[in-house]
């Protein structure tokens, strides 16, 4: 819930967006949340958000219970000193983290969680929004995987 010290009206935002389902009929929220905002030039019309919404309202049907759930994370199983998951050492290869660096969810302090929880120094920043596969900006994430790929 750190997301709710940044901002207020960030913080309803991502409440509405998601408690209240407002990602699924709302534009605006839905562009904020996920393509980098109105004021972003991203590539993605009305036309894509509400085809966007289509699928979001879909998956929707299945809920999740977030008590019962944050209860069975891998994270809760951490090295409490590394913050290192139990299972890292026994990956077939490095990891990849990747973060967005104009994401509105999820801040870059989760992105570094994220990477130290899977013995990385650092998630690779890539100049996005929230969802880096899709507008303008799909390159740079595709790039990243590349040179990842690459590094194997």
């Amino acid at each position: 819930l750190r997301f709710l010290l940044r901002s207020v009206r960030d913080s309803w935002k991502i409440i509405a967006g998601f408690v209240l389902k407002k990602a699924i009929t709302d534009k605006a929220i839905c562009r904020d949340l996920f393509f980098g905002g109105a004021e972003y030039d991203n590539g993605i019309s009305d036309e894509d958000i509400e085809r966007f919404q289509g699928y979001f309202d879909r998956d929707t049907v299945a809920t999740i219970d977030l008590s019962d759930f944050a209860k069975k994370l891998p994270s809760v199983k951490a090295d409490k000193q590394s913050g290192k998951a139990p299972f890292v050492d026994q990956l077939p290869s490095r990891p990849l983290v990747i973060a967005a660096s104009d994401d509105f969810i999820v801040d870059e302090e989760g992105s570094r969680e994220t990477a130290k929880y899977l013995n990385l120094e650092s998630p690779i920043f890539v100049d996005s929004p929230h969802d880096v596969m899709l507008g303008k900006k799909w390159k740079n994430g595709a790039d990243a995987i590349l040179k990842w790929v690459q590094a194997l």
